[in-house]
């Protein structure tokens, strides 16, 4: 797998791609008002396993109904087990009130404040978080977001921030998958540029969320916004 490449930031170059990068399709409202918690979703946190991810499909699927991630259905491709199990917790959390506890599943899922439907296939909700509203966030990819793309978004990120953590030998090194490096990546970013909704934006293949992505030593950085 590529491995992040870090160089000496340059003013011009991070103006030049932060206008590239930040874009202006995707939005959700003011952080601090009222509406930016109006709709939630649960997905699976970029630092989960294969196995736990697997659990949490067959637990939540043996209970609702996950057609839409079969074979024929409109969630089915990207074929991966982030994919589905963000699927699948998203029904769980939508099915069982939207509480923090209802999208946790043992450290494994995250809730998001933006909408992670893509295409034809739609992730349902029913509102806002039914808990106190977080005064934190973080930025992670997208579940579903392509090879290529993850790799574009470390590619400019690491240019800008510091990711050896994601290097071999780094303490978020593992699991060693290009969506955990690029979710790092696009936090620390996003962290450093004042948690700015354009700076988690990365051609949408983002979303910005309210818990902590942060798993055994890797510690995901969340910056007190002055």
């Amino acid at each position: 797998m590529a491995k992040p490449v870090g160089s000496t930031p340059i003013f011009s170059l991070f103006v030049m791609f932060s206008l590239l990068y930040s874009g202006s399709s995707q939005t959700i409202p003011n952080e601090r008002s009222h509406d930016y918690l109006q709709k939630t979703w649960c997905i699976a946190n970029p630092l989960a396993s294969n196995s736990a991810l697997a659990a949490n499909i067959e637990y939540i699927c043996s209970q609702l109904d996950c057609g839409s991630i079969n074979p024929k259905g409109p969630c089915f491709e990207p074929n991966s087990r982030m994919h589905h199990a963000s699927f699948a917790m998203n029904l769980y959390y939508q099915a069982n009130g939207r509480h923090l506890a209802d999208c946790n599943f043992i450290n494994s899922g995250l809730v998001s404040l933006i909408d992670p439907s893509y295409g034809n296939c739609s992730f349902h909700s029913g509102g806002g978080l039914a808990d106190e509203e977080p005064s934190e966030t973080w930025c992670v990819a997208k579940p579903g977001t392509s090879d290529e793309l993850l790799q574009l978004n470390i590619n400019f990120a690491c240019n800008l921030v510091d990711c050896n953590a994601t290097h071999s030998g780094g303490v978020c090194y593992y699991p060693a998958t290009l969506i955990n490096h690029a979710s790092y990546a696009m936090n620390l970013y996003y962290q450093i540029t004042g948690r700015k909704k354009s700076n988690c934006n990365f051609r949408e293949t983002s979303l910005i969320v309210s818990s902590d992505p942060s798993y055994g030593n890797c510690s995901y950085p969340c910056f007190t916004v002055q």
